[in-house]
């Protein structure tokens, strides 16, 4: 009987490790796309339901460079990154900008707008179907004691990672991050100091969707796209993240972000793995049922 025992035994816990791999991994892709969010909602004080449009505008950059061009995924991380910023500065200068002063119900509709243009103009111009991006430098998996470790995957993690330290850095001791943290802070204030807050304000909304600019530029590498679907999916899961870390707080977004994909994929290997979606919308609704100021939220875009 032990070794029958045993033999039970050992795809569960397998499973179980698999999966904290995986949660591990998609933690650091989703704290930096929930970085970006609670950037701009920190700052801004806006909600942005295009966040995810945003992502899924790198993911077919990415598509089109590797698949038409033959130019490699990790050559768009600069380029795409770049991009993002330059369509999130003038998403604020051109329609954000417009209705800092409006009611926040004009606030939403104005994001949600944005997020009907995005996501059905890629729809008319790319079609309805799932799309794959086919050459990456780092493609294939190896198995290490029994877990599969997808080279997409990882690298997606490391770039994630990274970019995320950049990010906090920037924000912490550049000129430009203080200035964004001193704004995120009193406006009043800041203005007073002689911060162009509607700059500083332009400067966030680009650096925020630059995030999900590079997020998005590796997550193609192993994740389909389709332009219904795809910023759907993502754009819930940085809510659920930010409503964990604590809105407006950049760290606790990001450290939500961990959490939500521990939800996930760890929940969907000990329950059930047809309900990870609906895992992490418990997650979400209890995060703001029960702790509303966020689980790890310590106040202030930082």
């Amino acid at each position: 009987m032990l070794p029958e025992t045993h033999l039970l035994f050992l795809p569960s816990t397998q499973l179980v490790v698999q999966s904290i791999v995986s949660a591990v991994l998609f933690g650091m892709i989703f704290a930096l796309v929930a970085a970006g969010l609670a950037l701009i909602w920190g700052v801004a004080d806006i909600v942005n339901f295009a966040h995810g449009e945003y992502m899924m505008i790198a993911m077919y950059l990415t598509l089109i460079a590797s698949n038409d061009l033959g130019i490699d995924p990790l050559l768009m991380i600069p380029i795409n990154g770049i991009l993002l910023f330059i369509a999130g500065y003038l998403t604020y200068i051109l329609v954000i900008s417009k209705v800092m002063d409006a009611p926040m119900l004009a606030q939403i509709f104005t994001t949600f707008a944005i997020l009907l243009i995005l996501r059905y103009s890629m729809l008319y111009i790319m079609g309805p179907h799932s799309v794959s991006v086919d050459n990456f430098v780092f493609s294939g998996h190896t198995t290490v004691y029994g877990i599969s470790l997808s080279y997409p995957r990882m690298a997606t993690a490391v770039v994630s990672a990274i970019a995320l330290v950049a990010f906090l850095l920037f924000l912490k001791y550049s000129r430009t991050g203080k200035a964004i943290r001193a704004t995120a802070q009193d406006w009043d204030a800041a203005r007073v100091m002689g911060i162009d807050t509607d700059r500083v304000l332009a400067i966030t909304w680009g650096l925020g969707i630059a995030a999900v600019g590079v997020a998005g530029t590796m997550v193609a590498t192993f994740s389909p796209i389709q332009p219904e679907l795809t910023p759907a999916t993502w754009t819930i899961k940085a809510f659920a993240a930010v409503a964990l870390g604590g809105f407006g707080s950049i760290l606790g977004a990001a450290a939500g972000g961990v959490v939500i994909a521990f939800v996930e994929h760890v929940g969907g290997a000990l329950l059930n793995p047809s309900f990870k979606e609906l895992y992490v919308f418990l997650a979400f609704i209890l995060a703001l049922i029960f702790k509303p100021e966020g689980l790890l939220n310590r106040g202030g875009a930082k």
